[in-house]
């Protein structure tokens, strides 16, 4: 009686095991895939709700002359995002691309525009964005300088720049480097216009003593302004000793010098005939 108690357990056991095995099987899967969870833009909506598993989408401008942007994203598990533009043969832009990127493949969502901008041929050829994931960009972009720095991790290898052109029938394309640990070099960003004037940003690579995961890790605070302040050599307290002492030292020695010159006695008398007369 006892064995037959044992074996009806056992067997419960094993029912129960293969009919919640598959659901256990699914959740862990889903806490584990990586994927895009949500994504916005600015100055353009997404025509329907965003769902993981659907790839393809329409999105609604705003503004049609002007370039959209990210806005917002949220990734779930071990991946990261690229996002870029489409182009037509033409060079003119047709939608957004949004590329997630895990270890063994990637995903690629498409935001076709439904409203795009007639064509129209002007000079415009300046940037509104130039983005680079654990990247900041020194000084702040403007329509005046195209000398910029770059600041990025030490670690970081891998670079993709994505430039934003300001005017949507401009073309500009992103960069996609790959350099050794702590290697610094310059790249050049061109935007063309649609009356095929161009403009080159000159941008220089420049390492930060951080990795990237600190400065992933500052970027996810709420006061998050910037992972460069405090890190360029001018802005060290080692640096700014010597340049106070250095100051210092200077200024004591021009109030020595008037000091001196004060008080020194000269070896003429004033009542005294010069030796040579005219």
């Amino acid at each position: 009686m006892r064995n037959k108690t044992i074996s009806a357990l056992l067997a419960a056991a094993i029912l129960a095991v293969s009919l919640f095995a598959p659901l256990l099987s699914a959740s862990a899967k889903d806490t584990q895939e990586p994927r895009l969870e949500a994504i916005s833009f600015k100055n353009a909506e997404i025509d329907g709700e965003f769902s993981s598993d659907v790839m393809s989408y329409t999105v609604t401008l705003k503004d049609n002359s002007v370039s959209p942007v990210l806005k917002s994203y949220s990734l779930k598990g071990e991946c990261r995002l690229f996002v870029s533009y489409m182009y037509d043969e033409a060079n003119r832009q047709t939608g957004i691309t949004a590329t997630v990127e895990y270890p063994t493949g990637s995903a690629i969502y498409t935001f076709t525009y439904s409203n795009p901008a007639p064509y129209e041929i002007n000079s415009n050829n300046n940037l509104a964005e130039i983005n680079c994931l654990y990247g900041e960009l020194s000084p702040e972009l403007n329509d005046k300088e195209s000398t910029y720095r770059l600041y990025v991790p030490f670690d970081l290898t891998r670079i993709i720049i994505t430039p934003v052109a300001q005017d949507i029938n401009a073309y500009t394309a992103p960069v996609d480097i790959t350099l050794s640990e702590g290697q610094e070099t310059d790249i050049t960003v061109s935007c063309i216009a649609s009356d095929s004037s161009t403009r080159d940003y000159l941008i220089k690579i420049k390492r930060v003593d951080k990795t990237v995961e600190q400065v992933k890790a500052e970027m996810e605070k709420n006061d998050y302004t910037s992972f460069v302040e405090g890190t360029r050599f001018y802005e060290k307290k080692e640096f700014i000793i010597v340049a106070a002492s250095a100051a210092g030292g200077l200024i004591i020695l021009l109030l020595m010098y008037k000091i001196i010159k004060r008080i020194a006695v000269s070896p003429y008398d004033s009542d005294e005939k010069p030796f040579f007369e005219d």
